[in-house]
C-alpha cells in the first residue's frame, strides 16, 4: 500500500530542501563558484516563494533569508539591478517581520538596508542609497544603545556605508564624521577582540584616510593609511589567506605612498612602496610589482 504524504509533511520537506540549497549556495560562493552559488540560491528562492504563497506567516522568515542570499549572489556576479530588485523585496519582507517581532528581526532589517544602500549606490541611485544607509544606522544605533556588544559592530558597518554614500553626494565633511565614528567603534572592538576585529578596523581606517585625503587633510590621511597598512601587513603573517588579502594591502600601501610623495616626503614613501611591491608579488601581480620596483628606483635617485 502506497503511503500518501500529507500537505504539511510535503511542505516541510520542501522547506528543508530550500534551506539546504541556501546553505550550499553560501559554501559555493565562499569557494568562488559564483555561478553555481546563484543557481542554488535561485532554486531555494523559487521553493520558498511557492511555500510563502500558500502560508505566508509560516514561511516569511525563510523567504527573507533566501531573498537576502540571492541579492548577495547577484552582486558577486555583477548583476546589480537584479541585486537591487531582490534586495528591495528582502527589506520589505524583513520590515514586515520586524513590525511583528522587533527583537528578532530588527537586526536583520538593518543588515538588509545596509546591503541595499551599497547596491543602490552601485547602480547610480545615490539619494535612495543614502536614505537606506541612514535608516540602517538609525536602527543599529537604537539596538546598540540597548546591547552594545551585540550591535555596535553592525553600527560601525552601517556608519562606514553611510560615510561612503554621503561622500558620493559630495558631502565630505559629513562623511568624515560618520567614518570617524565607525573607526572609533572598530578600534575598541579590535582591541577587545584581537585578531577578529582587525580586518574591519583596517578597512575603516582606509575609508577614513581616503576621505581625509579628499578633503586635503593630508597629514591626518597619512596617519590613517599608515595605521591601516600596519594592521594589514601584520595580517599577512596570519594563516587566514583571505584575511591577509595581499592585493588589497598592495592597493592601500600604494595610496599611502602616493600621499607621501605628493607631500614631497620621498624617503618616507620608500617603505609603503616596498610593502606594495612585496604584496603585489604575493598576490601574483608581477606586472604591478615591476612598475613599483621601477618607481622605487627612480624615487631613490631623487632622495
Amino acid at each position: 500500500m502506497v503511503k500518501v504524504e500529507d500537505g504539511g509533511a510535503s511542505a516541510e520537506r520542501e522547506r528543508r530542501r530550500a534551506l539546504s540549497l541556501s546553505r550550499r549556495s553560501s559554501v559555493l560562493g565562499a569557494a568562488g563558484r559564483h555561478g553555481e552559488a546563484l543557481a542554488a540560491s535561485e532554486e531555494a528562492l523559487a521553493i520558498v516563494r511557492r511555500l510563502a504563497a500558500d502560508d505566508r506567516d509560516t514561511y516569511l522568515p525563510d523567504l527573507a533569508l533566501c531573498l537576502a542570499g540571492a541579492a548577495t549572489r547577484y552582486v558577486r556576479l555583477g548583476r546589480r539591478h537584479e541585486a537591487v530588485e531582490v534586495g528591495c523585496e528582502a527589506v520589505a519582507v524583513r520590515r514586515e517581520l520586524a513590525l511583528a517581532r522587533p527583537d528578532d528581526y530588527l537586526p536583520h532589517l538593518a543588515g538588509s538596508l545596509n546591503g541595499l544602500a551599497c547596491d543602490l549606490g552601485r547602480i547610480g541611485r545615490p539619494e535612495a542609497a543614502l536614505d537606506a544607509a541612514r535608516e540602517a544606522v538609525d536602527i543599529y544605533r537604537d539596538l546598540a544603545a540597548r546591547n552594545p556588544v551585540a550591535h555596535e559592530p553592525g553600527l560601525a558597518m552601517a556608519l562606514h556605508t553611510l560615510a561612503q554614500r554621503t561622500a558620493s553626494l559630495g558631502r565630505l565633511e559629513e562623511a568624515v564624521l560618520h567614518s570617524a565614528r565607525a573607526v572609533s567603534i572598530r578600534r575598541r572592538f579590535a582591541t577587545e577582540n584581537p585578531p577578529a576585529g582587525a580586518v574591519a578596523f583596517a578597512t575603516a581606517l582606509h575609508g577614513l584616510g581616503w576621505l581625509l585625503a579628499a578633503l586635503g587633510r593630508r597629514e591626518e590621511a597619512i596617519a590613517a593609511y599608515a595605521e591601516s597598512v600596519t594592521i594589514r601587513r601584520r595580517l599577512t603573517l596570519s594563516e587566514d589567506v583571505q584575511a591577509a588579502d595581499h592585493g588589497y594591502l598592495a592597493a592601500v600601501a600604494g595610496e599611502w605612498a602616493d600621499l607621501l610623495m605628493d607631500a614631497g616626503r620621498l624617503p618616507a614613501a620608500m617603505e609603503p612602496l616596498e610593502i606594495a611591491r612585496a604584496a603585489s608579488v604575493h598576490a601574483g601581480d608581477i606586472e604591478r610589482a615591476g612598475r613599483l620596483a621601477a618607481l622605487m628606483e627612480r624615487a631613490s635617485i631623487r632622495v
